[in-house]
């Protein structure tokens, strides 16, 4: 297992990235979608952080600063899921890559120790 820190922020867009994800079968789109479950703001978060989605966007309001950060576990198949679709994520936002790259350099130190 490694484990891997999100801050509230990063969980949100991962979990659009990962849901947003192609997988070449039914099978592999299971692995993603247990990353998903795994890092989806729980409904308590939802209303806690007033998180609300539309066709223009997301918005959230945190109670308190590092509300809602997360240390995940993930399985080999898992890390490989999340890590496969940052690194195949099209048109990254610069404003991004920077927490893109921390998440990846968590998971793959993890995964090569």
């Amino acid at each position: 297992m490694t484990s891997v820190s999100l801050t509230y922020y990063q969980r949100v867009m991962l979990w659009n990235l990962i849901g947003a994800a192609k997988a070449p079968s039914l099978k592999e789109a299971s692995v993603y979608l247990r990353v998903m479950e795994k890092i989806r703001l729980t409904d308590q978060e939802s209303a806690e952080s007033q998180f609300l989605s539309d066709n223009n966007g997301v918005s959230w309001r945190l109670p308190s600063p590092g509300y809602g950060n997360k240390t995940v576990e993930l399985e080999e198949s898992e890390v490989k899921a999340l890590t496969t679709a940052i690194e195949a994520a099209p048109e990254i936002r610069v404003a991004d890559a920077e927490w893109m790259i921390k998440v990846l350099e968590q998971a793959k130190e993890k995964v090569e120790a």
